[in-house]
């Protein structure tokens, strides 16, 4: 992480953050991506490259119905604007679902590696990316505590399924990669009385796309969303059983990209915060 804030811009394609990134001395087309736990290079880039692939490490728990391996790869450089990694590990997969649905070729997803050091804050009006120390973001009014589960930010929420009924308490992944929900919940929810109700009184359609295909699920509302002193008001909910990463009992959903687009999202993760600027 840079030892003073530097500014990159953005493309922003289908509510992804697309960046340039080298690899091993060849440019790509990136995509910022908080809720990746590692760097993950496309399968059909890593063989251009020349990557060795290690034994396959299980299957990726991102939405969608097939299941695509992680195959462990260690990449010599990897530059994307500041940030700059020399043999860093992450892993090679089948990125071609994603692709083919944000019409644009995904050769790389920057994850963790460029968050955990450091400060980041993404401007989606003015489509820029902050690299910076822990702290260097602006201040923030109402900080939402932030934990680190598998390199990945997960936020506690409360969520009123009606102003008549008690908050349910919830952990969410704060992704950048979930571009077409602002709440996508799953798992054990969407299995609860309160899940069940909530399925039955929504709307059933194709909720996302992942690196598995498409995710089918149902869209009902909700009255509020609170994380920490942040109220978000009412929102459209995305229900569904098609996120494996849901049912590891680990989280329960994520936020996403429609929560905050045309605002700012900054992550701090040594201070344990992120805040979100909606405009």
């Amino acid at each position: 992480m840079p030892s003073q804030p530097q500014v990159i811009p953005f493309e922003l394609k289908d509510n992804l953050v697309r960046i340039e990134v080298e690899v091993n001395g060849r440019k790509h087309s990136g995509v910022l991506d908080s809720g990746a736990g590692a760097i993950l290079v496309d399968r059909q880039v890593s063989a251009g490259l020349g990557l060795q692939e290690g034994s396959p490490a299980g299957d990726a728990a991102g939405a969608g119905a097939e299941a695509k391996a992680l195959m462990p790869v260690t990449i010599a450089r990897l530059v994307a604007g500041p940030l700059a990694f020399a043999d860093v590990a992450g892993y090679a997969m089948d990125l071609g679902h994603l692709s083919s649905s944000a019409q644009f070729p995904v050769d790389v997803l920057l994850g963790a590696p460029a968050f955990k050091y450091g400060a980041v804050s993404v401007d989606y009006a003015n489509q820029q990316v902050t690299f910076g120390p822990s702290g260097s973001g602006v201040e923030c009014a109402a900080p939402i505590p932030l934990d680190v589960v598998h390199d990945a930010p997960v936020v506690e929420l409360e969520v009123w399924p009606s102003l008549d009924q008690p908050p349910v308490r919830l952990k969410v992944l704060v992704d950048l990669g979930t571009r077409h929900g602002a709440l996508v919940l799953g798992g054990p929810f969407v299995r609860s009385e309160v899940g069940k109700a909530l399925v039955q009184g929504g709307v059933s359609k194709q909720v996302g796309h992942g690196v598995g295909g498409e995710v089918q699920g149902t869209v009902a509302r909700v009255a509020e969303v609170r994380a920490g002193t942040t109220r978000f008001g009412a929102l459209d909910v995305s229900l569904t059983s098609n996120v494996p990463a849901f049912e590891q009992g680990v989280i329960d959903g994520t936020l996403g990209v429609p929560l905050w687009s045309g605002g700012v999202i900054a992550f701090d993760y040594p201070r344990r915060q992120i805040c979100i600027t909606r405009r």
